[in-house]
């Protein structure tokens, strides 16, 4: 609930877990016709190390959401917080790898909104994706898992 997490997992939209040996909530990676790819791990306390973890390989982004624009974020948390408003896609990272560009070419447009520290990455991805499908940057200042639906939707219409 604290990274507005909940709605999305409570809808269907999201598949979440606990992993109690690694005290870590779990994303699963699931393709659009819900076959498990892999899953991403997030640790529950400042003591949990590496921060986020890796259940497989990273050659598909954890995807949160069924609308035809997409919104492409860094992490997990954040995809299921926009999934409500525009399907959610968590880079996993700040970087776009080229096995993701076929997954993100299937929607009508995307909009890049890393965190504030990946703003000269986010214009660098957005440019990278627009052979493909629209594309363009949202700068934000703090990242979106920490505002609701409403609040998102008045950042991004801002």
């Amino acid at each position: 609930e604290k990274n507005n997490c909940y709605e999305a997992m409570a809808t269907g939209r999201a598949k979440l877990y606990y992993d109690p040996r690694q005290q870590r909530i779990v994303f699963i990676i699931r393709k659009k016709d819900n076959g498990i790819v892999g899953a991403v791990g997030r640790g529950l306390s400042s003591n949990v190390y590496p921060k986020w973890y890796m259940y497989g390989d990273k050659s598909y982004p954890f995807v949160c959401g069924n609308f035809d624009k997409a919104i492409l974020v860094e992490d997990c948390a954040s995809a299921c917080a926009v999934s409500g408003l525009m399907t959610g896609v968590a880079l996993l990272g700040t970087s776009l790898s080229d096995e993701y560009i076929p997954i993100l070419k299937q929607y009508k447009s995307i909009l890049v909104a890393l965190d504030r520290d990946a703003t000269s990455k986010a214009f660098d991805i957005s440019q990278k994706l627009c052979y493909y499908v629209k594309s363009q940057v949202k700068i934000i200042d703090e990242d979106l898992k920490y505002f609701t639906t409403d609040e998102i939707r008045s950042i991004l219409n801002g």
